[in-house]
């Protein structure tokens, strides 16, 4: 089938709502990144009936596969060549954005065209240069700019270039809003590598709404409002202002990125008239000049707002609770945002017409980024180069997971006690500025390797007395759990007999125990996990049965092992709103597992890896096939925790005691209405589970106490200090 040749940017919005005929050809397509936003592509390209979906293209090859096995995706592979056979029309770029201009020249030089999650490329230079040569060649480019068909603002847009308010003058724009990545220290993220890297990355959703009401920037003044230091010792610019003219009016920004209070909003001022679009809620307002007295003018303006607001709220609940119950598509924002937007780019492709955002329109978008970045601070000097890792050492301690929350600690727990460490991590950028000065200084060895990279670790393992593995593996499902987790980690034990280890150390967590007896029962160093693994999470679920296999490998292969379970663990490093207090609603509000009264089983950070490196030098076999606790005994329950977050930060962080009974009751309710709804793989409410994540028990620590002299901070006054005050400001 003849490419269509990408056009200049059109002039109209384009109609979401048309509907798609049947072809007589279909556009075969690939996506390029198997990450977590490749599912969302995968499901809407599933819904374009003149859309083929032909293969999937990841470095990691196994996360290729399970994606493409997943929807039924025939191809999977690691390299961008091999489609070369496959005859693709359109590429989705799925990676992150510094890869994104390079991957799309090598797309052009094998004939496929590209649509490029945002941003399209890292400069608008880059992005025109892009354009160019998909004019030259007649290959489709388009850029996924969501935003721009999210559906409050795409209603907003309507209403304003038919000039319900004028001519627009001033557009107001807020981006307040949480980071995941930050608040779980995903500091590996190219999001947090150069302080500009966030507007780019997050600030291009905005932007690209400003550029389609305004044009282009044509002057601008930014500010970088405020810094953080991450623990990668890389600043973070979380708040920043922009004051711009453009083409078609001026224009205010305010991007705030880890923000508490979540607020995203656009508010158009015309001549005429004003509109404000709710990013997060889906609503639309706004009042027109009109002939009545102030008074009555006043009043007939905010009941219209209130109006609006009603309206729309009543139309997002009732989208909601039909898609839940199985009667009505999904229409939650995000969805018909990221809907709309690659439907509008191939319904634009197979009608011959110019594509929502080609290369240029991005590039005039980039340049809104460039505008907003301009006050960026300099990035961090690039640290010397790593040194090899040089050879084995007598007694080397090998650590999996040292870059870590507990890991990090382990290192220097371990080189306190005069061991030679060997730290394998994943990846070897970005590491933690502390572990980075260790292997600069020789004091530890560093090799790059996975669970699954057999190779890599057993390179790190020859010659090692002890390998702690603390690398947790997960996913979505149970499949990806077990093979991440348990398969990992039991591939990982088998190669540590394979180098003729002394002591293997698997760091497992009371999460693997029956924890749902109530009053105070003590549990031993047993080695006993819960009895009802299919009642429990996926995290429990996968640690019951990586503990069992290893236990296997134990017994009928002489694996030297040792369990350890550490409780909740707090510290600085973790986020505030820990899940073992209760389930936290919002990021001030913790919903109890009961009544929160009962003293929990916290364990300082510092404390646990104190104890992985006593187990690491501990001598002879007696702790070889035991487990061992690792909780203190301080007299803190849930109420008393989230009392004193409260008081140090002076936050309204307030703790709602629920019963087990009625949270399972509730639960029980979701899971009938989704079941209603027809979902796949609605599992029904457990409330052993329920009874499990209270954890009103006691947990004996002999073991630990006896056999390695272990003596973890309890005192009441002395943990707030070092693990919960820690959160003031």
């Amino acid at each position: 089938m003849a490419r269509p040749r990408c056009a200049a940017p059109p002039t109209r919005v384009y109609d979401q709502e048309h509907q798609d005929k049947t072809p007589s050809s279909r556009f075969r397509v690939a996506l390029v990144g198997a990450g977590m936003i490749a599912e969302y592509h995968l499901t809407i390209l599933r819904t374009l009936p003149f859309v083929e979906l032909v293969a999937i293209v990841d470095r990691d090859l196994e996360r290729a596969r399970r994606l493409a096995a997943r929807h039924g995706v025939p191809h999977a592979f690691a390299e961008l060549v091999e489609l070369s056979e496959l005859r693709i029309d359109v590429a989705h770029v799925l990676v992150p954005p510094d890869q994104h201009a390079r991957l799309v020249r090598l797309l052009f030089d094998l004939s496929i065209g590209a649509y490029i999650e945002k941003p399209a490329a890292l400069s608008s230079s880059e992005a025109l240069e892009l354009d160019r040569q998909a004019r030259e060649r007649e290959l489709p480019l388009g850029a996924h700019h969501n935003n721009v068909f999210h559906p409050a603002f795409a209603r907003l847009r309507a209403r304003v270039e038919a000039g319900e308010i004028g001519r627009v003058e001033h557009v107001q724009s807020t981006w307040n809003l949480p980071l995941a990545q930050l608040d779980a220290g995903n500091f590996s993220h190219w999001m947090f590598r150069s302080p500009r890297n966030i507007v780019f990355e997050q600030a291009v959703h905005p932007l690209s709404q400003v550029h389609a009401l305004l044009g282009r920037v044509k002057s601008s003044q930014a500010h970088a409002l405020s810094t953080r230091e991450l623990e990668t010792g890389q600043l973070f610019v979380d708040r920043w202002s922009l004051s711009a003219v453009a083409e078609r009016g001026t224009a205010q920004l305010f991007l705030g990125f880890g923000q508490g209070v979540p607020r995203s909003t656009i508010q158009v001022i015309g001549s005429d008239g004003s509109l404000e679009a709710d990013l997060i809620h889906d609503t639309l307002s706004g009042e027109q000049k009109s002939s009545w007295l102030e008074f009555w003018n006043s009043y007939r303006a905010s009941q219209g707002r209130a109006d609006a607001l009603r309206s729309d709220a009543r139309r997002v609940l009732s989208s909601y609770l039909k898609f839940t119950l199985g009667i009505g598509p999904r229409r939650d924002a995000f969805w018909v945002g990221m809907h709309n937007a690659i439907h509008a780019f191939y319904n634009a492709l197979r009608a011959g017409l110019p594509v929502p955002c080609d290369g240029e329109r991005a590039a005039q978008v980039l340049e809104w980024c460039e505008a907003a970045a301009a006050p960026a601070p300099p990035q961090a000097l690039r640290e010397p180069p790593l040194p090899e890792p040089g050879p084995v050492r007598a007694g080397e301690v090998v650590l999996i997971g040292a870059t870590g929350f507990i890991g990090k600690r382990t290192v220097e727990k371990l080189l306190e006690a005069g061991r030679a460490v060997t730290i394998v991590a994943r990846r070897v950028s970005g590491l933690p500025p502390r572990i980075g000065e260790i292997v600069r200084e020789g004091r530890a060895r560093l090799f790059q390797a996975a669970l699954d990279d057999a190779q890599g670790l057993a390179r790190a393992f020859e010659g090692a007395e002890v390998v702690i593995q603390l690398a947790t593996g997960g996913g979505d499902t149970w499949a990806e759990v077990e093979s991440a987790m348990v398969k990992g980690s039991v591939r990982t034990a088998e190669l540590a007999l394979a180098a003729r280890v002394k002591r293997f150390v698997y760091v497992s967590s009371i999460a693997a125990l029956d924890t749902s007896a109530s009053g105070g029962k003590a549990l031993d160093d047993s080695l006993a996990t819960d009895a009802q693994p299919e009642q429990r999470p996926l995290y429990s679920r996968g640690k019951i049965a990586t503990e069992q296999a290893l236990l296997e490998l134990h017994k009928t292969r002489g694996l030297p092992l040792t369990i350890v379970r550490p409780g909740i663990v707090i510290g600085a490093g973790t986020p505030m709103q820990h899940s073992g207090y209760g389930m936290w609603a919002r990021d001030n509000h913790c919903i109890g597992w009961g009544e929160g009264a009962h003293a929990l089983p916290l364990v300082w950070v510092d404390d646990v890896a104190d104890a992985l490196a006593k187990l690491a030098t501990h001598p002879g076999y007696s702790l070889d096939g035991k487990a061992l606790n690792l909780c203190a005994q301080p007299s803190l329950c849930a109420r008393d925790i989230v009392a004193e977050l409260a008081k140090a930060t002076g936050r309204p962080i307030a703790f709602h005691p629920r019963s087990l009974l009625l949270s399972w009751w509730m639960e029980i309710g979701k899971w009938l209405v989704k079941k209603a709804g027809r979902r796949a793989g609605v599992e029904f409410p457990s409330l052993h589970d329920l009874r499990c994540r209270a954890l009103d028990v006691s947990f004996g620590c002999t073991l630990a106490r006896e056999e390695l002299g272990w003596k973890p901070v309890e005192g009441t006054q002395e943990l707030l200090e070092k693990a919960i005050r820690i959160y003031k400001r």
